[in-house]
């Protein structure tokens, strides 16, 4: 008995080491638990690859394949495609796919639909046609949305959880395939009837 119980003792750390468990890092648990599945992830990506189609098949491909690989441990849907199609209109940058806005900024909504609409290939300008007392962010995208579909484009709106707005348009030929992918990837998008109930607005 003072054998095995002097074997048992005398036993290598390492061995109680390796049977022990590893906790898991803060990333580790995001990306666990909190994570969107791969096959949203997957829907997500080639639902982006057809937002940024006007960009050309190369960027595009670029974009989806960051939405697989680039985001952070536990980036939800509407994140991971904020961070693949937005960039700062304000920046040096090649292309502008989206108008992104604090609820308040109803003065930011030109300008950034204009710079949207030079990577568009659309030379047309878009301006207020409202009194200044009408100008809220809500109403700015819905008239936006309504002038740019007739150049071949719906302005879709998604929410990204916080006081912004966050839109971005789409080739109306693409629109049922792409609405199919953001089902999968459980992205809530909201076309410009959707949005308008959701924002209380009169037609």
């Amino acid at each position: 008995m003072l054998k095995l119980l002097k074997r048992l003792l005398s036993r290598p750390a390492t061995t109680a080491q390796a049977d022990a468990v590893e906790p898991l890092s803060d990333a580790d648990i995001l990306r666990e638990y909190f994570s969107p599945p791969a096959e949203a992830i997957d829907a997500l990506a080639e639902f982006t690859r057809l937002v940024a189609a006007p960009l050309g098949n190369t960027e595009a491909d670029r974009l989806a394949a960051w939405v697989r690989t680039g985001g952070q441990p536990g980036d939800d849907i509407a994140e991971l495609l904020a961070w693949a199609i937005a960039r700062d209109p304000g920046e040096d940058v090649a292309w502008t796919l989206t108008i992104w806005v604090d609820w308040k900024a109803s003065d930011e909504i030109a300008w950034q639909a204009n710079t949207l609409l030079d990577t568009l290939g659309i030379a047309a300008r878009w301006e207020w046609a409202r009194a200044p007392s009408e100008h809220t962010v809500p109403i700015g995208l819905l008239d936006f949305g309504d002038w740019l579909r007739p150049h071949g484009y719906h302005l879709l709106h998604v929410d990204t959880g916080g006081d912004d707005y966050f839109a971005f348009p789409l080739r109306a030929a693409l629109l049922d395939e792409a609405l199919a992918h953001a089902g999968r990837a459980g992205l809530k998008v909201e076309q410009a009837d959707a949005f308008r109930v959701s924002q209380q607005i009169e037609p």
